[in-house]
């Protein structure tokens, strides 16, 4: 028999009860702890149960306060009577959720219910992780927490990299954690992993500050003819290139950078005499962050692209992707002038030779005619050939300038690198980033297959300006091919995503399934419950702390609250 003096409240707190049943069904596991402690004991907080050799791990389901009165229902006439009597507290009654048994440390889903009068205690440190069998080897996301946000002492929550190559989705509001929490990730893998290459897609600037946490930068930069334009010769190019990606990514945020010195890595072509400019590297004097940034102009050229057209815009119709390629033979075939975008579309919409009811046919008639392709599909292959054109981001070259597409076998080595987008129109940004991710698939084909401790980590922050809801039949396929090959293809080249939103709504249904882990820090009810967040833990994440995330994925027995605090440098 246990005797009551030894529940001293310094390290056991209470005794299972014997006034209210214990069950363990199916469907959950509850018991009840009685306590005299004082202490608030919220809703989530870990204690264990000691039953013999048996140790439960339990959560705090229900916190009961009662005086003697309202046991005995005595009658309340008035307030006067309400506040005359005094209040005599009994034990408090607390509801404990099972969610572990353990024996010998090895720890199962309970499936017996602890003995009467078993002691019940607060963890010790490290405790709880090991009950709930958290990996011990992964990217750290932060500590163990409750649903109100206060850590649970000396317990880390780690994402295993097979987890991660299973894909991660984040969901939260704006200044919720998402950004930090993937900056972290970031950051642990640069350091911690050094077989991986993480690749951050930057649409506002802020994954360039891991260089103040040390870290060496690749940026990949889009450079567009327009950029060209003012520019008066390489040299202005490169100080131009170098004084814009200063001030989008450190001076617009308050970095105070007073001196950078640079030097540029080019070859001059001896046909055209033109330089193509291969890197920039930047060295930073005043302050000195003890990294550098290596900048990497980026372009792309008609004649790599021109039959992936589709896959980087998603423009063109169904019918027009049947007949793409057999028009284009036909220009290549019928047109004297460069096969480039603006080639063609000026071939295609010039006057033919050929005349048809008293008057001259253009050339894109002709070819329609000669086909048998209706007109509607070769004014679609015209429109995507003006729009690549007007992009500005193709064929890019002028002031003794050209920019090509990098080397990816130098950018794509383990290590950091970051898609520059600030500043860069919606459609360019999409063509980037569809053809960045598309040489990543390429690129970790043969590299995962000579090293299977090689990985790929893209993070892909505002996920759905990229991946969003399909407007039409034609995007969705185009947009299904990147996410097939990205996620389902990817994975077995050591691919693994990370999609971050502050608006499911507007992202692809088609994310949501293929992620495996979802990390939900604060959001609106309705995403909440589209995301299948359980009724019980939407009151948390309404009104959660910035930083305080619900976790769920098959790494874990059980869904977890975790704390994410910024660990890399961070403005914003």
């Amino acid at each position: 028999m246990i005797e009551v003096s030894i529940i001293d409240c310094s390290r056991y707190v209470g005794l299972i009860t014997r006034l209210m049943p214990s069950a363990v069904s199916l469907e959950g596991a509850e018991v009840h702890m009685v306590t005299e402690c004082d202490g608030d004991f919220p809703v989530g907080e870990y204690l264990v149960v000691e039953s013999g050799r048996v140790k439960y791990l339990a959560r705090v389901a229900e916190s009961r306060v009662e005086d003697i009165y309202s046991i005995a229902k005595t009658p309340v006439l008035s307030l006067e009577q309400e506040l005359a009597m005094g209040v005599r507290y009994i034990p408090r009654f607390i509801g404990l959720q099972l969610v572990s048994e353990c024996v010998n440390g090895e720890c199962r889903p309970p499936s017996t219910p602890p003995s009467i009068h078993s002691r019940v205690r607060l963890p010790e440190a490290g405790e709880v992780a090991a009950m709930l069998s958290l990996p011990r080897d992964g990217v750290l996301l932060g500590a163990l927490a409750l649903p109100s946000g206060v850590e649970v002492t000396g317990n880390e929550v780690k994402l295993p990299i097979e987890a991660l190559r299973h894909h991660v989705l984040v969901v939260g509001t704006t200044g919720s954690g998402k950004t930090t929490l993937l900056k972290n990730m970031a950051l642990d893998l640069v350091k911690n992993w050094g077989k991986a290459t993480v690749i951050a897609l930057d649409t506002v600037g802020h994954y360039h500050h891991l260089l103040l946490d040390g870290v060496n930068l690749r940026v990949i930069v889009p450079v567009t003819r327009g950029m060209l334009r003012r520019a008066g010769g390489v040299k202005d190019f490169v100080r131009c290139l170098v004084r814009g990606y200063v001030n989008e990514a450190f001076r617009n945020f308050g970095i105070d950078v007073r001196k950078v010195r640079y030097r540029y890595v080019g070859r001059r072509r001896r046909k055209d005499g033109l330089t193509i400019v291969r890197e920039v590297h930047l060295e930073f004097l005043e302050p000195r962050w003890g990294a550098g940034v290596t900048l990497i102009p980026f372009a792309l050229s008609t004649r790599d692209v021109l039959l992936r057209v589709h896959e980087i815009t998603g423009m063109l119709t169904e019918q027009a992707r049947m007949f793409y390629r057999r028009v284009i033979e036909e220009v290549r075939r019928r047109s004297r002038g460069a096969l480039t975008f603006r080639g063609i579309f000026n071939f295609l919409t010039s006057p033919s030779d050929t005349a048809a009811r008293d008057r001259v046919l253009l050339n894109y008639e002709v070819i329609s005619r000669d086909l048998g392709v209706h007109t509607s599909t070769l004014e679609n292959i015209i429109r995507t050939m003006l729009a690549m054109d007007e992009s500005g981001i193709v064929d890019v070259e002028g002031g003794g300038v050209k920019v090509v597409e990098p080397d990816y076998r130098l950018v794509l080595k383990p290590g950091y690198v970051v898609v520059h987008l600030p500043g860069v129109k919606p459609m360019v940004q999409r063509i980037v980033v569809y053809r960045v991710l598309d040489r990543v698939y390429g690129f970790m084909g043969p590299e995962h297959l000579r090293d299977r401790g090689r990985v790929a980590v893209v993070l892909i922050d505002e996920a759905h300006l990229f991946f969003p809801q399909a407007r039409s039949e034609d995007e969705r396929s185009m947009l299904e091919v990147h996410l097939t090959r990205l996620t389902r293809l990817g994975r077995g080249r050591g691919i693994a995503v990370v999609f971050a939103t502050h608006t499911p709504d507007d992202l692809n249904d088609a994310v949501l399934q293929l992620t495996n882990t979802k990390i939900i820090l604060r959001s609106d009810e309705k995403v909440l419950e589209r995301l299948g967040v359980p009724s019980t833990e939407r009151r948390f994440l309404t009104t959660a702390l910035t930083g305080l995330a619900h976790v769920r994925s098959f790494a874990y027995r059980y869904p977890l609250y975790v704390r994410v605090k910024a660990m890399a440098h961070h403005v914003g």
